[in-house]
């Protein structure tokens, strides 16, 4: 029989480690638990879920972190995952509906960072105010702090991360500054980085959140695996288990529990929520966990969903929808690879499996970030994105891949939202109602041919596109929970706060009112850093109240 994909099944064979991460871990709820109140409930364990928690337990509270996914086993794959991972409604860019939409990176303890491929960029000042070239309508556009407020997180986390690579101090764009050495180019970048610079291009190492050197108790990269497709034999990479949560485990104040899907939020007064109800994936029990204060790290589409499920007398139309814009305003950013083959340089032997393992990008380009030639002035990121499938390495030719990312305009039509029909566990299901603006497309188009004009500038042939599908959902997921200073124009304030309920926090990239045109894990965890700070804050400011 054909298993339908969606589920992620408790008994599937090694999708799950069998052993506990450390004491503060289990699979599944255990009911002793059922009468507790916790300081913190952390829903998600990914990227801004991870660093939340681990600010919040440094901080004295007692944290739980729920997590719907379960802990993989070392062997267990990107491609294998992906197949039991839940998909979503989506539009299929013919005026009909697909079941194919993509609501995750991945779903798993640790998120997406487990296989993501450690970029790690701070963003560019334009990111936190476009509104000079970018024009959104009814939404705002402007981020409720700047650079400047969220420079001290990105430090913190660049050197806990051990940050190698970006551009380097005192040029330019010093913004995304080095934290160590960079690792050394493929046989593939410095092609490009020969390139670029007869293009008059200012080339730079991609800043990845991979050690070249031991750090932080991880090992340093042995470049002898893929990094998107597999999981981090090492360490090296500073995915969310790696760097947070496995540290975590051994604390007393620390309670993780996966398999713990969380169902809907229950606000029983105007501004707090009291409890989340939760579905156990493994008993098919349902559990009510209480706590002071909720931090919801879900991603920009599953925690517009729990939003809009939690619907009640105070929030008849979901936690935190008072405005109508929870789930509104969704972008995915735009992005296409371009590739092409060269002769393989002397002394790179293709045979070589080390000449196709390690980092997937080591060289990048901004210099086309603001461009005026390109439609809207804004154009965007180019960088080496080397192929991470196994069957689709070439070893006839050395294979130059280059990928461009570029932010979208938020529109208040694109959106999450919930269908009328329910998944596997009686909830409804997620819509991704998304449609690309014709203006992203031609600045689309515009990078792309500047990523023609590099390879073929670098002798490539065989150029050709390959389309990544982010209308259909993407890996870069923002908006639904918009940030801003105004309640009636925003979900969330400026630390991730709910303006009706404000012991809730939105710590992903759903806060985000621009999406920046770059990789957004390292930008989203300092925020998440920041926010964890005002939970802190406000949690003994209520305490002190209540004495």
């Amino acid at each position: 029989m054909k298993r339908l994909r969606g589920t992620l099944p408790s008994n599937a064979p090694h999708a799950r480690h069998p052993e506990p991460l450390g004491p503060a871990h289990r699979d599944g709820w255990d009911p002793a638990d059922d009468g507790r109140v916790w300081d913190v409930c952390v829903i998600g364990s990914g990227a801004s879920g991870a660093v939340a928690a681990d600010r919040l337990v440094r901080q004295g509270l007692d944290v739980l972190t729920v997590e719907e996914g379960f802990r993989l086993a070392p062997e267990f794959g990107n491609p294998e995952l992906d197949d039991m991972c839940r998909t979503a409604l989506v539009r299929d860019g013919n005026g009909g509906w697909s079941d194919e939409g993509w609501p995750w990176t991945t779903s798993n303890l640790g998120g997406g960072t487990v296989f993501f491929g450690g970029a790690a960029w701070r963003y560019e000042p334009f990111d936190f105010d476009p509104s000079a070239l970018i024009d959104a309508g009814d939404l705002d556009v402007r981020w409720p702090y700047g650079l400047a407020e969220l420079a001290p997180y990105y430090e913190v986390l660049e050197r806990r991360l051990g940050i190698c690579g970006g551009v380097a101090e005192g040029t330019s764009r010093s913004t995304a500054s080095s934290r160590g050495t960079a690792h050394p180019p493929t046989a593939a970048a410095e092609v490009l980085l020969e390139a670029g610079t007869a293009l008059g291009y200012q080339p730079f190492p991609t800043p990845l959140a991979i050690n070249r050197e031991a750090h932080g108790g991880r090992s340093a990269c042995a470049r002898d695996s893929l990094c998107v497709s597999h999981q981090c034999r090492t360490g090296a990479k500073a995915d969310a288990v790696s760097a947070f949560l496995a540290p975590l485990a051994e604390h007393p104040n620390f309670s993780l529990r996966t398999g713990v899907r969380a169902l809907r939020l229950e606000q029983e007064s105007p501004h707090e929520v009291a409890a989340v109800t939760c579905l156990d994936r493994l008993t098919r029990t349902v559990h009510r966990i209480r706590a002071r204060s909720f931090v919801v790290a879900c991603n920009a589409i599953q925690t517009a969903a729990l939003l809009l499920r939690s619907r009640g007398s105070h929030a008849p139309t979901g936690v935190g929808n008072h405005s109508g814009l929870v789930g509104r305003g969704l972008t995915m950013k735009l992005s296409e690879y371009v590739s092409g083959v060269v002769e393989a340089p002397r002394g790179v032997r293709l045979s070589d499996p080390r000449v196709h393992t390690g980092p997937f990008s080591t060289i990048s380009f901004l210099d086309h970030y603001l461009d005026p030639d390109c439609p809207t002035g804004v154009g965007g990121l180019i960088y080496e994105s080397k192929n991470d499938e196994p069957h689709r390495i070439r070893h006839d030719a050395l294979e130059l891949r280059i990928e461009t990312i570029l932010a979208d305009h938020p529109n208040l039509d694109n959106r999450v939202r919930l269908s009328h029909h329910t998944d596997e566990d009686g909830v409804p299901s997620v819509v991704i109602d998304y449609t690309p603006d014709p203006r992203d497309l031609r600045r689309l188009e515009y990078m792309t041919d500047k990523c023609e004009r590099l390879l073929r500038q670098a002798g490539a042939t065989g150029i050709k596109h390959e389309k990544s599908g982010f209308a259909q959902g993407s890996c870069h997921l923002h908006g639904t929970c918009r940030a801003g200073t105004d309640p009636n124009r925003s979900v969330v304030d400026g630390w991730g706060r709910v303006h009706s309920a404000p012991n809730v926090y939105v710590v992903d990239g759903s806060f985000m009112p621009y999406p920046g045109g770059l990789n957004p894990t390292l930008t989203i965890q300092a925020h998440a850093l920041r926010s964890a700070k005002a939970v802190a804050e406000d949690l003994v400011a209520r305490q002190t109240v209540h004495v």
